[in-house]
């Protein structure tokens, strides 16, 4: 009894040094990881049409890397007739000076000292500039300790960055190796449960990767369009910003709100009520039918448990959380469901659908 306690307590304890261990490495690990089983299938593809595998591993990484960084260069260059415009528009308001607006004089209790301040740092030419300048002076200090922080982060994260695609490399040559060492190691530790787990994990992460990143392109199209018909400036990189806000959950509300209130201080009531409006209905129907649909579709997961799921996960570990919290939520709607659930994942196979998650 004490020596099979001391067997099966072993693995645990040297899981946990070994992660304490590579702590500030655990972000890279499970990006590859997740990166790799999100692209496996494509992966395989490429190997069933002749790829060799490092050639299909170079390819997919650089492949990989242009989807990220590709569409960044594409958007300064694409935005920069409106970025030229915004700052046209900063500038005309610090020569001209920007007028109170007329719901500011009408706030209860605080309109005589915000249009006081108004009429001295707004409304008079040269006002922007010089609060600008008032700012940047005051925070001088605090800025230079920053940029010396934010430089050892953007060297740190560069590292991780590398050590990720790195390890994405290795997991695309030796993926089958792997996946024996993990199911040999899940087989000793999980034996009742290790088959399920294997089966739910790849689903979730795909039907994750899918609904997110559809989700998003999807808002930042939509709400881009909005912006331009409610007359907000630079509505192109308002729709850019929104979609990469959307990936967060939270982030779309807090994007179209922000233009909303824009709108509403250039005194632009009507459209900035028509924005949010647009804004809620429009996120209501994403988060209501197609992101819960897309993500829970695979794992058959319902709305809430899809929510909490990425809720959840976003504020514990972050961006990484969103991959993390319907799995979580799938493992525990798969012991409540029992075998239905069980059933309902392994019908693709009775159904003779060809099973994507044979390696990764």
């Amino acid at each position: 009894m004490r020596y099979s306690f001391a067997q099966s307590a072993l693995p645990v304890l040297f899981a946990i040094g070994l992660a304490f261990v590579l702590q500030h490495f655990v972000g890279s690990l499970a990006w590859a990881g997740l990166l790799a089983v999100i692209t496996w299938p494509l992966h395989e593809r490429l190997g069933r049409r002749g790829w060799p595998r490092p050639l299909s591993a170079v390819f997919l990484v650089l492949l990989l890397v242009a989807a990220f960084a590709g569409p960044g260069f594409v958007l300064v260059n694409a935005l920069s007739s409106e970025l030229a415009g915004v700052q046209r528009l900063l500038a005309h308001l610090n020569e001209a000076g920007v007028p109170v607006p007329a719901w500011l004089e009408r706030l209860p209790m605080v309109a005589e000292p915000a249009v006081k301040w108004w009429n001295e740092h707004l409304a008079r030419p040269g006002g922007i500039s010089s609060l600008v300048r008032s700012i940047v002076g005051d925070m001088m200090p605090h800025l230079t300790g920053a940029a010396r922080t934010w430089g050892s982060i953007i060297l740190a994260n560069a590292l991780y960055l590398f050590l990720a695609l790195l390890t994405l490399f290795m997991l695309y040559l030796h993926g089958p190796a792997v996946v024996r060492l993990m199911d040999r190691a899940g087989d000793r530790l999980l034996p009742a449960h290790y088959a399920t787990l294997r089966r739910i994990f790849p689903l979730s992460v795909r039907g994750t990767a899918l609904g997110l990143c559809s989700v998003a392109i999807l808002e930042g199209i939509v709400l881009g369009i909005a912006y331009a018909l409610a007359g907000a400036p630079a509505p192109a990189l308002l729709g850019v910003i929104t979609g990469y806000l959307a990936l967060v959950p939270g982030g779309a509300p807090l994007s179209f709100t922000m233009v909303s209130l824009l709108l509403l201080g250039q005194g632009h009531s009507g459209a900035a009520l028509g924005l949010f409006s647009w804004g809620a209905v429009e996120l209501f129907m994403v988060d209501k039918f197609i992101r819960p649909k897309l993500i829970g579709h695979r794992v058959n997961l319902p709305f809430l448990a899809v929510l909490f799921g990425l809720l959840g996960g976003v504020s514990t570990l972050g961006v990484i959380g969103l991959f993390v919290g319907p799995f979580m939520m799938a493992i525990l709607f798969g012991w409540l469901r029992g075998g239905e659930h069980a059933a309902s994942i392994h019908a693709p196979e009775r159904a003779g659908a060809p099973d994507t998650t044979a390696d990764l």
